[in-house]
């Protein structure tokens, strides 16, 4: 089936308003028909009265006249023009000897209008000489003039109309203007272009609807802007990491790996010559080398994926992630401090905090210069997680207000979890990352999913 075009809003404020008039319109033609009605009967009834009256004079008078004949004729023509009484001049024998002209109609009204307005009074029988004089009521012409005051009210009423709608259609069309441009600049931002703005203008309504639009097309520019800064942050960090790795693997496992070809070449001249000693410690060379490669491989990883998150829990990562950079720089005091149950922390919590913690700690050591390093992880009463990492370093060096240390992600991970996250300069020197966020909704989604 094919869908139906939905009718237009001022379509529907026309039609509304056409439903609202419609029934006061009919209302009215009924109470208006009543009165017309109640006016020809009222007009029908003065008339047959005065008729009544000139006829009942007249017929006191003709028994004295010579030519009763010619003057009840001359009765009967009196009536010749009158627009409500027909007068007939009827003989003995119940014949018509005699009758008035009405004077023609001005205005014709349709037959069922004469029907409707009809008020059907009873012809006037007075007794004269020689017979009888009818008097019947002529409602034609009455009936006439109310259907031509009718047409006219009619007409009247239909311009009215008319103008009232055309007038309602243009307003109405001026009013709702701005929800043209509205839906163009939805359409805009649909394609792409957080940069459309509508005029803040119309009725209340509309114009505090441009308002929110305009007020979310901005926000939706900015977050444009901050994804595109978080992109090369990624971007950034990707290249970061993979030198890092490059340097591990040049500076760490390349020169061992030297060192195991030298000694295996070694060790095979050292079988063939017979030389059991040095074969013996070629081997335990080899052995070392081996050894160290597989932690600097483990330690690589666990920066990559910490393990020990699924394994052991957030203490232990964290412990880990500590010790591996106590060990390379001893001349730092790191105070650690997690208060927090692992058991009362969701898992998307704890993988949020170890990155924070991860990331905190290695732009300390990398950038900061730093004496101390302090974590603290807690859970709140007020059903939230906080996490600190404070140094005492010298900061970053021409950072004016926040340090370009990777942190952007880490505030998107903080703020899609509900929560938020603040860098700013420590008390002490270097920098202070504050970062909390609720567990309540998090618990709730974790015990609705199992």
């Amino acid at each position: 089936m094919a869908a139906q075009t939905p009718m237009s809003l001022r379509l529907r404020v026309l039609v509304a308003i056409a439903l609202v008039l419609a029934p006061g319109a009919a209302g009215g033609a009924v109470f208006a028909g009543w009165l017309a009605r109640q006016t020809v009967r009222a007009e029908l009834a003065a008339a047959m009265v005065g008729g009544r009256q000139t006829v009942e004079r007249a017929v006191e008078v003709v028994p004295r006249s010579d030519h009763a004949d010619r003057d009840m004729r001359q009765l009967v023509a009196t009536f010749d023009g009158n627009r409500h009484v027909i007068a007939q001049l009827v003989g003995a024998n119940g014949a018509v000897v005699a009758s008035s002209q009405p004077p023609p109609a001005p205005h014709r009204a349709p037959v069922w209008f004469l029907a409707l307005l009809d008020p059907r009074l009873e012809p006037l029988h007075i007794t004269a000489p020689g017979g009888a004089v009818i008097l019947t009521p002529a409602p034609r012409n009455d009936v006439g003039d109310a259907w031509q005051q009718f047409v006219y009210a009619l007409v009247v009423l239909g311009l009215v109309g008319l103008a009232s709608a055309i007038l309602v259609y243009i307003t109405i069309g001026r009013a709702l203007r701005p929800l043209a441009q509205l839906t163009g600049a939805f359409g805009r931002v649909g394609a792409g272009d957080y940069g459309a703005r509508v005029e803040e203008a119309g009725p209340g309504e509309l114009a505090r609807l441009a308002h929110s639009f305009n007020l979310m097309a901005g926000d939706l520019e900015a977050m444009r802007r901050r994804t595109r800064v978080l992109e090369e942050q990624i971007l950034k960090l990707q290249d970061e990491e993979r030198a890092e790795l490059a340097r591990d693997l040049h500076d760490e496992i390349g020169p061992h790996l030297f060192a195991v070809n030298i000694d295996a070449a070694m060790l095979g001249q050292s079988l063939a010559a017979g030389r059991k000693a040095e074969a013996s410690q070629r081997v335990k060379a080899i052995q070392a080398a081996v050894g160290h490669m597989q932690r600097q491989v483990r330690d690589i990883l666990s920066r990559l994926r910490p393990a020990q998150l699924v394994e052991l829990g957030l203490g232990a990562a964290i412990g880990e992630l500590v010790e591996f950079w106590r060990s390379r720089r001893p001349d730092i005091v790191f105070a650690v401090d997690l208060a927090a149950d692992d058991a009362a922390l969701p898992e998307a919590v704890q993988e949020v905090v170890y990155r924070i913690v991860q990331e905190g700690l290695s732009n300390a050591v990398r950038h900061g210069q730093p004496g101390r390093i302090e974590v603290v992880v807690r859970a709140g009463p007020g059903g939230e997680v906080t996490v600190r990492v404070v140094d005492d370093g010298i900061g970053r060096k021409g950072a004016a207000g926040e340090p370009g240390f990777g942190l952007v992600g880490m505030r998107e991970r903080v703020e899609a979890l509900g929560g938020s996250l603040l860098v700013q300069p420590g008390a002490a020197g270097g920098w202070a990352i504050l970062a909390r966020a609720p567990l309540a909704p998090l618990l709730a989604l974790e015990g609705a999913g199992s």
